[in-house]
């Protein structure tokens, strides 16, 4: 790490009512900062996915666009991170003007681990199938546990992501570290945020929804056409493309709040792991300690010049 040497492991246990509090606190004590951060962030999320949707025949722009999904996400988990990790007063740009290494290094971490997800359930997924077909019963626990080891695994390297935020020096193996005998706790204290938020933001799109939307019903006989059916389904969502767009406006809106909890939480719970602290904080100490050397060697050289002078 740039700001001092990362301990060994975990120097504290993760306080899980605790550090959701505080993420809580910390949205709601900067909601005016939160909206105009997550401002520039939701408009390009909002036309990247309509240029994605006008490429659903093109694998290789959807991929392409589906990457790019993730800068406005990075661009506002790392103005995040920092306000949370260097407790800042200014509100930092979000603009695709701030963009510098720190997004680079953030933007290639989220990639990993995304691969590290994919690859983890992909490979789970191959036992599974196995048991499944012996003993169907078995394979929604089966699923959901390959699901929850997964995110576990993830959780026990996120500390990657504070810290690139910040521009610290830091891996995998450092966060796997750090995390030990922690990962539970911070999977404890993801889902203690995020279902509470998401089972809310879902009640107020399904009033959303049912305002703007007319009743969808299959023409009667369809129900056995799977083809039919898709038709009709996409003739209704082409006919009402204006309230979808409004719907998954505000869908997108809403969901920076759990967004902004989780990404406090996470800051919050890599500071207290490691002992992470500034590295200006460092730096003035170590300021004030040249000073002090500085001083005394000054004050000896000038009593030493008297004694030669008496």
């Amino acid at each position: 790490m740039v700001s001092s040497l990362p301990p060994e492991q975990s120097v504290r246990d993760l306080p899980i009512k605790t550090v959701c509090l505080i993420a809580l606190k910390t949205i709601t004590g900067n909601l005016p900062a939160l909206v105009q951060m997550a401002l520039f962030p939701f408009f390009l999320s909002a036309l990247i996915t309509a240029l994605s949707i006008q490429t659903l025949d093109s694998p290789s722009l959807s991929l392409l666009f589906g990457i790019l999904s993730y800068v406005p996400h990075t661009l506002f988990a790392v103005a995040w991170h920092r306000r949370t990790l260097l407790d800042l007063q200014q509100t930092e740009t979000t603009s695709i003007t701030a963009w510098g290494q720190n997004h680079w290094g953030f933007l290639f971490h989220i990639i990993l681990l995304l691969a590290i997800y994919f690859g983890i359930t992909l490979i789970g997924s191959i036992p599974i199938s196995i048991v499944q077909s012996a003993m169907p019963p078995l394979g929604p626990f089966l699923n959901l546990a390959i699901f929850i080891a997964t995110l576990y695994v993830i959780a026990r390297v996120s500390f990657v992501l504070p810290a690139n935020a910040v521009g610290e020096k830091y891996s995998l193996k450092d966060s796997w570290k750090h995390t030990e005998k922690q990962g539970w706790r911070l999977l404890g204290a993801f889902f203690l945020l995020t279902i509470p938020f998401f089972t809310v933001i879902f009640f107020i799109i399904a009033l959303v929804g049912n305002s703007l939307l007319p009743e969808f019903a299959l023409t009667p006989g369809s129900e056995e056409n799977i083809e039919l059916v898709a038709e009709q389904l996409a003739a209704y969502f082409n006919e009402n493309l204006g309230a979808f767009s409004i719907i998954y406006a505000v869908f997108l809106a809403l969901t920076y709040l759990p967004t902004a909890a989780v990404i406090s939480m996470l800051s919050i719970a890599f500071k207290g792991c490691t002992g992470w602290v500034p590295a200006e904080d460092i730096s003035d100490e170590d300021a004030d300690e040249d000073t002090h050397e500085d001083t005394q060697k000054h004050t000896g050289t000038n009593a030493e010049s008297s004694e030669k002078e008496d």
